[in-house]
């Protein structure tokens, strides 16, 4: 009698990279781990391949209505804005943080503005008791029946509540506590939270539903390993802040459907994350205007300027002939260029001096349009000399010392009058009648080299 051949062959894959292979290998040839190959199975492919192409139907481009599913507004604000304007339906986002920073509770809130619009949400927890959530709730004043808990299960249970309760919105917290059943042998590794996460992103493709996935930041500052999973969501954010301080800042790190480098502030309380409306007050309070070293830049925040305070600590280092550069908020190879531009251009003596450079409030600049506030910060902390009061600078410094053209220069310049701010430092390429808006009393300052700049400040 024949025997029935099965539908299922063995593979072995490694635990630390996902690589897989039909034989068994001491050391991995990928990532050369020893003893990471693991036993598990696979179903036939052609099998699985008929699967797949059941699974949906053609449709023409043309005959898609992108108003079918509109963005869909949370009402927390600042997080709509760095998604882009609301929430794109069937999309994963990925919500990355280090521990104790408030993931939890920024989509717990999120959970709760949604059930208020009579949506849906089901909420998976991996680390918490439905107590222990149920105690943040009522501290943060939730008392919604349209949220269902799911704690401590599989892959496959979680599936099975999707189609009992049919939810608008999953949110997975976190990521990395899901198992499947199919990757027991590999729980832990990278390889399982890549299949859990790519299977989590298919459901959510094909019954309809929005997810959001809380992941953990490693030691070496990525996400749930070497960014396994940022290429296989819609939409990364990073939530970002100090645990000692109030100030939380979720930033757009890649986003399918809005732009990117989108930042939205919030400031934790007892009673959990508020949005900050004007976020320039808060990044810039408490300013000494006067100081030496310091320069006010406005800063593009995906489509919003915000107005951030630069600061800058020149002094004689104790080690000779190898003086310290650390940057905090500034790449820290463009600070060494700006530092030798102004050595060679103003015959400063910056290679015996440390230097520290930081962006206030937590804040990141990436774009070249900062140079001339660092540069401003840098030699007005060296030479002692105080900034004019309520002045802006802004401008990309070339390898010549010149000052070239930035983008968006109207816009900034709308914020720094907003705020007050009377005095603007620009190329002196772009300082034409109509940047200014009319019937404010404001002046331009045209720049067009650092020494410009040092001719201003001597000033």
């Amino acid at each position: 009698m024949a025997t029935k051949r099965t539908n299922t062959a063995t593979q072995f894959e490694c635990s630390e990279c996902g690589y897989q292979a039909a034989k068994y290998f001491g050391r991995c040839p990928q990532c050369q781990a020893w003893n990471t190959m693991v036993e598990s199975e696979t179903g036939n492919d052609e099998e699985a391949g008929a699967g797949a192409a059941d699974s949906g139907s053609l449709q023409r481009l043309s005959e898609i209505d992108p108003a079918a599913a509109p963005r869909r507004l949370t009402g927390v604000g600042e997080f709509d804005r760095v998604l882009g304007g609301g929430i794109v339906p069937h999309s994963v986002v990925l919500i990355g943080g280090e521990p104790g920073v408030g993931k939890s509770t920024l989509l717990l809130e999120v959970s709760a503005a949604l059930a208020q619009q009579d949506r849906t949400v089901l909420y998976y927890s991996g680390e918490e008791s439905a107590q222990q959530i149920k105690l943040r709730a009522d501290r943060l004043g939730i008392r919604s029946a349209g949220i269902f808990l799911f704690t401590s299960g599989s892959l496959e249970e979680l599936k099975r509540h999707v189609r009992e309760t049919r939810p608008e919105f999953l949110i997975i917290d976190s990521i990395q506590t899901l198992t499947s059943r199919k990757t027991a042998p590999l729980s832990g590794s990278i390889a399982s939270l890549r299949n859990v996460t790519a299977e989590v992103i298919d459901m959510a493709k094909k019954i309809g539903i929005t997810v959001f996935l809380i992941g953990h930041i490693t030691k070496e500052g990525q996400l749930a390993g070497p960014k396994t999973l940022e290429h296989m969501v819609d939409a990364v954010l990073y939530f970002q802040g100090e645990t000692q301080a109030d100030l939380r800042l979720l930033r757009a790190e890649k986003n399918r459907f809005g732009p990117l480098n989108e930042i939205g502030i919030f400031q934790m309380s007892e009673k959990g994350l508020t949005s900050v409306n004007d976020p320039t007050q808060v990044l810039i309070q408490n300013r000494l205007s006067t100081a030496p070293g310091t320069a006010i830049f406005p800063a593009m925040s995906g489509t919003r300027p915000l107005l951030t305070e630069v600061q800058a600590l020149v002094s004689e280092s104790p080690f000779a002939g190898n003086p310290r550069r650390i940057a905090i908020g500034f790449d820290s190879y463009r600070l060494a260029m700006l530092i030798s531009i102004i050595e060679k251009k103003l015959r400063l003596p910056f290679y015996k001096s440390d230097v520290f450079l930081n962006v206030t409030g937590g804040m990141v600049i990436r774009e070249a349009a900062a140079d001339l506030a660092v540069c401003q910060a840098l030699v007005s902390s060296c030479k002692s000399i105080a900034p004019r009061p309520n002045s802006v600078v802004l401008g990309e410094v070339g390898l010549t010392g010149e000052l070239r053209p930035v983008s968006f220069l109207e816009t900034r310049v709308k914020e720094a009058i907003r705020q007050g701010f009377l005095t603007i430092l620009l190329p002196a390429a772009q300082c034409t009648p109509g940047v200014l808006p009319k019937n404010h009393d404001i002046s331009a300052i045209p720049i067009e080299s650092i020494r410009d700049l040092l001719e201003h400040l001597n000033k």
